[in-house]
């Protein structure tokens, strides 16, 4: 690259402003929608992922209720061939573990296993005079939760470790419709009809719908004796250091303990799956962005070589090798998507900031009670920087190889 055609790209594109702007604004929207669209939405995605994760254990261990399993064998002979209704119905019901101390005591030496917990998790009721809302009651053992769950940062008013016996945690949507603060009190009833009178000593909101409206917490002790569970527990919550690696760890647990472990990645499948989805769809958007903004740039510089052709004739008669005239145009093209690019970020952050002022005006979205933070997704401005370079480059080489290819005669007599 040589500075002569620097400069002569450089006077083209100040010669031809037209077909500059032309050129500039096509990239520059594509540009923006590469970077704006992906944004919001992973943004809103990695929320809802980043929400799920902290409020809830990584991977959960249960024990499934296996009557079924047991009997297949008999039903298999009795009635081959036929998909009972038990078959379905069994998975929804679950027994006790036991001995959690011995399945905790197993598993301590699996190296990525970071904390454990074991917890009581049931429907139940929430009673505050008249008024009576259904509630997933979790008993926990406070010191060992907040070491597994982010709870404690979710809380707003009030505490959750040291969790007495006597004490009970809300979400804050489920406080509001209770019309309960710090030290009222309120009854939990489990699904056999027994009944604690429990205080409130602390409130949180994790900015997940379902969680802040439904879920409360309790001691690990006062779970058991509402579901009269004895010293059995519903499962054990455990936390991981690497959350991606949840699918292999649950693989290694099922093998050592024979019981049923789920990850949040099975848990949050829906969402994994659409994020994938919406990669694929946003791939496809792009490729007709690319096409588009390609074709435009294609044409714009044939028209351009067609209406400087005396000029290129002139510049090769004077010895310019076609490589210099090759240059003059693709130079041109990267200058002119470096400064589409500039643009285009400059425009995918308005279109963010003006998104955002809209969702916070709404307040809360139907799964999430906060705002998540909307923001420029590196990803997509890294591949929109390359997109907007290498599609320059490409829609330039078959003009810019035609003007090469001028015969210098002709092109000053043209």
């Amino acid at each position: 690259m040589k500075l002569y055609e620097i400069f002569m790209a450089s006077r083209y594109i100040t010669s031809n402003l037209r077909q500059s702007i032309i050129i500039t604004a096509a990239m520059s929207v594509g540009i923006a929608i590469i970077i704006w669209v992906p944004s919001i939405n992973l943004s809103f995605f990695n929320d809802l992922i980043d929400k799920s994760v902290k409020s809830a254990p990584n991977i959960i261990i249960t024990k499934e209720l296996d009557t079924f399993q047991r009997n297949k064998g008999v039903f298999d002979l009795f009635f081959p061939g036929k998909k009972l209704l038990l078959e379905d119905q069994v998975l929804t019901r679950k027994r006790n573990i036991k001995s959690y101390r011995e399945v905790m005591e197993k598993i301590k030496n699996v190296e990525q296993i970071e904390a454990m917990t074991p917890f009581v998790d049931r429907q139940g009721f929430i009673i505050r005079g008249a008024e009576e809302r259904g509630a997933q009651i979790r008993g926990i053992v406070p010191e060992q939760e907040v070491k597994v769950v982010d709870i404690e940062e979710d809380i707003i008013k009030g505490r959750i470790r040291n969790l007495g016996i006597n004490d009970i945690v809300l979400g804050t949507t489920l406080a509001e419709k209770l019309n309960v603060g710090l030290g009222d009190r309120v009854t939990v009833t489990g699904p056999r009809g027994t009944s604690k009178n429990l205080k409130v000593v602390g409130i949180f909101s994790t900015g997940l719908r379902a969680n802040d409206e439904f879920k409360v917490y309790v001691s690990l002790k006062s779970g058991q004796q509402v579901f009269e569970l004895g010293t059995d527990v519903n499962g054990i919550g455990i936390k991981i250091k690497d959350i991606y690696e949840a699918q292999n760890v649950s693989k290694e647990l099922r093998k050592i303990t024979g019981l049923d472990v789920d990850s949040w990645m099975e848990e949050n499948r829906q969402i994994l799956d659409q994020i994938n989805r919406f990669r694929l769809i946003i791939l496809f958007i792009n490729f007709l962005i690319i096409f588009s903004a390609a074709s435009s740039i294609t044409s714009v510089f044939i028209m351009l070589i067609a209406s400087k052709s005396k000029e290129i004739g002139i510049l090769k008669s004077m010895g310019a090798k076609n490589i210099s005239i090759m240059s003059l145009f693709v130079i041109q093209a990267v200058i002119l998507s470096l400064l589409a690019y500039v643009i285009g970020i400059l425009i995918a952050k308005l279109l963010i900031l003006w998104y955002a002022g809209i969702i916070e005006s709404a307040g809360e979205t139907f799964l999430s009670t906060e705002v998540p933070e909307f923001k420029i997704s590196v990803e997509y401005a890294f591949f929109a920087f390359f997109y907007s370079v290498l599609t320059s480059i490409i829609a330039s080489i078959i003009p810019s190889y035609q003007a090469a290819k001028l015969n210098p005669v002709e092109a000053i007599n043209a």
